[in-house]
């Protein structure tokens, strides 16, 4: 059967014409080929195997890092925590990836190398008195790691937090503590571990080799931020904190999979990554083609407008986030960027927890730049940095366009 295409000249009846009629053809068919490869690459999810839950760093070193994680994970058992991520994944199928659960990755070639493991990373417990009552928060930080398994090296990390926050008359006991920690890593809800991997898993799409890679390099706090820590020994972990929180929000708003923080385990470019079968990986982390660094210069806040019914607080974040290709030293983003954030309360309130609105707020202009980098740009948020201009609306476009070229 024939097809007329549009645009193609019908056959003549001169010389000549039948050979460019030809051409017309081939051209076509090969553009038809090309959608027809692109849709077929898109039905075909990539597989991956896999691995199930593990820990990252030194194993002598878990019981002080994440210490009701481990005891948890050792009462309840890593397998039945495996089982529920299973579960949430098969309930919510990824959209572009196979996950192999009952076979294993073979080092032949003839079958995907790509292994993808739940790493945890660390956990965070604050108990603080504040005004007769107790306030709670919990964190603990994760990451759905892909890695190539023939060549032992990282390809890709999708940080995930989990983040829970209460007010209690009493301090809490530490089995309380272990329960919270138990619901948030076994639970069913949107905000515990099993669904929130899954819903990170939901639209992930692994890069290739040609893909350029991101990683969040380094984190610093200048002598005026860290005044505004509640200790000044808070500023290593917090660093720490803050480069998994930023590669987080990168990841989430862009749609890239970044190479995990050069911080902490990362440190020298391996990673160890240790299940719960005594199965140890020192997994390779390779370069970065681009870099992002953040430094936080200030944290602030003052009172806006007060009554003798309300107070009306300003929390402040000024930040500099600059983004370089390492090899050429090129920079393609290096901007002072500042977030402003209101909060109301109740004149007879005495005290407010001045660092958690602080760092809150600092959250929230990490987000709206990552929003921006992926070509979200809020006008508000345009217009309010200093100096803003010209100069950073070119920088954003630059900045854009590498991050496409991460996709």
């Amino acid at each position: 059967m024939l097809f007329a295409i549009d645009g193609c000249p019908r056959p003549r009846r001169y010389s000549g014409g039948g050979v460019l009629y030809r051409k017309c053809q081939a051209l076509a068919l090969w553009l038809i080929c090309l959608v027809c490869a692109g849709v077929t690459q898109a039905g075909n999810p990539q597989s991956v195997y896999w691995a199930g839950f593990a820990f990252t760093g030194d194993s002598a070193s878990r019981a002080s890092v994440v210490p009701h994680s481990t005891q948890i994970i050792e009462k309840k058992s890593a397998e039945k925590l495996n089982q529920a991520l299973l579960i949430a994944m098969r309930n919510r199928a990824p959209e572009h990836l196979k996950i192999i659960t009952d076979q294993l990755a073979k080092l032949d070639g003839s079958t995907s190398s790509t292994v993808l493991a739940v790493a945890l990373d660390r956990e965070t417990t604050s108990v603080e008195h504040i005004g007769g009552k107790y306030k709670v928060l919990i964190e603990v930080a994760l990451q759905a790691l892909f890695f190539d398994f023939r060549e032992k090296q990282v390809i890709a990390s999708y940080p995930v937090t989990l983040q829970y926050i209460d007010l209690l008359d009493v301090a809490p006991t530490s089995e309380q503590l272990n329960a919270i920690f138990a619901k948030k890593l076994y639970g069913g809800d949107a905000s515990d571990l099993p669904q929130a991997f899954a819903q990170t898993l939901a639209r992930v799409q692994l890069p290739n080799a040609a893909m350029k890679r991101l990683q969040v390099a380094t984190v610093e706090f200048t002598e005026a931020a860290k005044t505004s820590l509640p200790k000044r020994e808070l500023d290593a972990p917090l660093r720490m904190t803050l480069a998994n929180e930023f590669s987080k929000l990168l990841s989430s708003e862009t749609g890239v999979g970044l190479l995990p923080p050069a911080m902490g385990e990362a440190i020298g470019g391996v990673m160890a990554l240790r299940f719960s079968d005594q199965r140890v990986y020192q997994l390779k982390i390779p370069s970065a083609d681009y870099l992002v660094k953040l430094r936080v210069d200030r944290l602030a806040s003052r009172v806006l407008e007060e009554t003798p019914a309300m107070k009306n607080l300003l929390f402040g974040a000024v930040f500099n986030i600059s983004v370089v290709e390492p090899l050429s030293g090129r920079v393609y983003f290096d901007q002072p960027l500042r977030k402003g954030a209101t909060k109301v309360v109740p004149a007879t309130q005495t005290e407010i927890d001045t660092w958690a609105a602080q760092y809150e707020t600092l959250l929230s202009g990490l987000n709206v730049f990552s929003s921006a980098a992926a070509g979200r740009v809020d006008p508000k948020w345009l217009s309010a940095q200093q100096p803003g201009g010209n100069s950073m609306k070119k920088q954003l476009s630059s900045l854009q366009e590498l991050i496409a070229s991460c996709h």
